[in-house]
């Protein structure tokens, strides 16, 4: 995908982070801390993912080139 067929997939910030948690759901959330996939809860004011086991938190765009 070059940089206008993201605009035009994209045309926005919330495009863009509502195709990211939707696949980073049906995908399946990884925790770095436990080592596991349990249940993540998704918080949506601070746009992260919360392990149920441990607690950690993965923002949305951990691990992406958006990451910062």
């Amino acid at each position: 995908m070059n940089i206008i067929e993201f605009i035009q997939h994209f045309p926005n910030e919330e495009s863009c982070e509502s195709y990211l948690k939707a696949y980073r759901e049906k995908t399946g959330i990884y925790c770095k801390t436990c080592k596991s996939s349990p249940k993540q809860y998704w918080f949506s004011g601070k746009k992260f993912f919360e392990c149920s086991q441990c607690r950690r938190r993965t923002s949305l765009k951990a691990g992406t080139v958006m990451e910062s």
